[in-house]
């Protein structure tokens, strides 16, 4: 027998041993299964095993990326897509729209994107789009999708231009969001230029000071008119106000920072120069010094906020004295007949002197000449006290203070009939501005003694006291009547300006003062009224704190 012995020549080709459709799609995942089981015949790209090698090695290459991508495949772009892309087409183009044709898949998207693919195709004008609103209809409806894709020319080893490549990536839920972001900035922006615009337009002093160094960040116009028209805009309040920081309230505005308890103010003397150059004028303003807190709860700076009552405050110091005037004129007749009755009865005993030649008896006579020109001279004392206000609050005696009012009230006591009963039960003292307080209290007690009838009784009563709320000791006095009491509106009325029951005879001033003082002594007052005929009267009770006039302590 004879043998040849064949061997391979390296210049021949390998002979090319033929593979199955599925052995040459390599990767693995639901498209890879879906490209190997469809029937590719049936398409103008023809059965797999005459696939171009280009087109296996972009295919095989695509299937593999879990990055998202696309392919249009010849002149008739035939379509090829991956795992990672298919959640973005849905339903309602997974999976027919493998193996058929691009415009057919996608025609209402074909104005955007064909143009961009005959640029590809017959340029090879590789593209880039981001964030390209692109909709489609997907979930049953025509939805707004937004993409970051590129196309690319996808070509054969003689360079000849076979497809595009598309590798994409959906950004809707991004882009949503910063169109959402956007939109809140724009809507933020436009609600603070309204509330810019609202503070400008406020009828209040308005400032925003940021940082512990209280850096002027926002003023209105209100509130440069109150501090002269000064350029404070990111300076110091300290270097802006150099006035405010000697009268402490910048000291104030530390306070406030360092402990986030708010400062509220109330007809608050200030000491301004208005106007560059010229002296400090006296201002009144009712504010408030409000901490700014941040999303986490810390402090960044101070709201400053209030108006300027000065022409109001001024007005009523002058309805103060008005009262003041008026009560030194209802005292009047009380005092004169106080004083004149202790005068005749010294002319009378003088007359007696003379006409007595006993020494005893006119020793006798002269005592009580000089009894009765001391009570005169109490009275006279009594009465210039009254009104006389020192500079400074001092310690004092309130069952004193009340007594004192009582003494030069006597005669209005005696022809009314009214029983005064006395229920001292403390001899602690308050600091306080013990002429305003006599004012009170003959204010409390005149008003008794109008709603009194002959025989009613008068209670007043001194005694140590807590705050109920605070805690804080004090002195608690109670001025209280068996009177005919007071209406529910009457009683809820009692403290207005101008508010009497008394018709002409009245003022409707005393008790709008007398709360005024109160207020200035950190006094809180409780009103009881009933007009029940078994349990008629009325019922002043004040808690007076024991440093009643400094105000830094409340």
């Amino acid at each position: 027998m004879e043998c040849t012995e064949w061997k391979n020549d390296p210049a021949e080709p390998a002979p090319l041993i033929a593979k199955a459709p599925r052995e040459l799609i390599y990767s693995t995942g639901e498209m890879a299964d879906l490209t190997r089981a469809f029937d590719w015949s049936e398409t103008p790209v023809g059965p797999v095993e005459q696939w171009p090698d280009t087109l296996l090695i972009t295919v095989n290459t695509l299937l593999a990326s879990r990055f998202p991508m696309f392919l249009w495949w010849g002149d008739e772009l035939t379509q090829f897509y991956n795992d990672a892309y298919r959640p973005s087409i849905a339903a309602d183009k997974h999976p027919r729209a493998l193996g058929r044709a691009a415009i057919e898949t996608w025609p209402e998207i074909w104005p955007i994107i064909g143009p961009q693919i005959e640029a590809v195709m017959t340029r090879g004008e590789a593209s880039w789009h981001e964030d390209q609103l692109v909709p489609i209809y997907r979930n049953g409806k025509l939805e707004d999708v937004y993409w970051t894709y590129s196309y690319s020319p996808v070509r054969d080893a003689d360079g000849t231009i076979r497809g595009t490549l598309v590798t994409c990536s959906e950004t809707t839920q991004r882009k949503r969001l910063e169109i959402e972001r956007a939109s809140l900035i724009k809507e933020l922006e436009q609600k603070r230029a309204q509330l810019t615009d609202l503070f400008q337009q406020a009828p209040a002093f308005f400032a925003a000071l940021r940082g512990p160094e209280h850096i002027f960040e926002l003023t209105n116009p209100l509130y440069q008119e109150l501090i002269g028209q000064r350029h404070v805009i990111g300076k110091a309040a300290r270097e802006a106000l150099p006035e405010a920081d000697e009268q402490g309230f910048l000291a104030l505005l530390d306070r406030v920072y360092q402990t986030g308890e708010p400062f509220v103010g109330h007809g608050t003397s200030m000491h301004l120069a208005r106007t560059a150059g010229q002296p400090l004028e006296e201002r009144y303003l009712d504010f408030i010094y409000q901490p700014m807190r941040e999303s986490d709860g810390t402090i960044s700076g101070i709201i400053v906020l209030g108006v300027d009552v000065t022409e109001s405050k001024r007005a009523e110091q002058v309805l103060i004295q008005t009262e003041k005037l008026a009560a030194v004129g209802r005292l009047a007749s009380s005092i004169a007949h106080e004083i004149n009755n202790p005068l005749e009865s010294v002319t009378n005993l003088l007359y007696l002197v003379e006409t007595t030649s006993e020494k005893e008896v006119r020793l006798q006579y002269l005592a009580q000449a000089q009894a009765e020109l001391a009570r005169a001279a109490k009275v006279a004392t009594l009465t210039l006290r009254f009104h006389r206000q020192s500079t400074r609050a001092r310690d004092t005696s309130l069952p004193e203070v009340l007594e004192g009012v009582l003494t030069l009230i006597e005669p209005r006591l005696k022809n009314a009939g009214i029983r005064v009963e006395r229920q001292y039960g403390t001899r602690r003292q308050i600091t306080a501005y013990e002429a305003d307080l006599r004012q009170v209290f003959a204010n409390l007690v005149a008003n008794a003694i109008d709603a009194s009838e002959h025989g009613d009784r008068m209670i007043l009563r001194v005694r140590d006291a807590v705050n109920w709320r605070s805690g804080e000791p004090g002195i608690r006095v109670s001025v209280a009547d068996t009177g005919v009491g007071m209406s529910e509106m009457t009683r809820r009325r009692i403290f207005d300006p101008f508010f009497t029951t008394k018709g002409m005879t009245g003022t409707g001033l005393g008790l709008w003062v007398s709360a005024g003082i109160l207020q200035s002594h950190n006094a809180a007052v409780r009103v009881c009224s009933s007009q029940r005929p078994e349990r008629r009267g009325t019922v002043f009770s004040i808690f007076f704190p024991l440093d009643a006039a400094n105000p830094g302590t409340h």
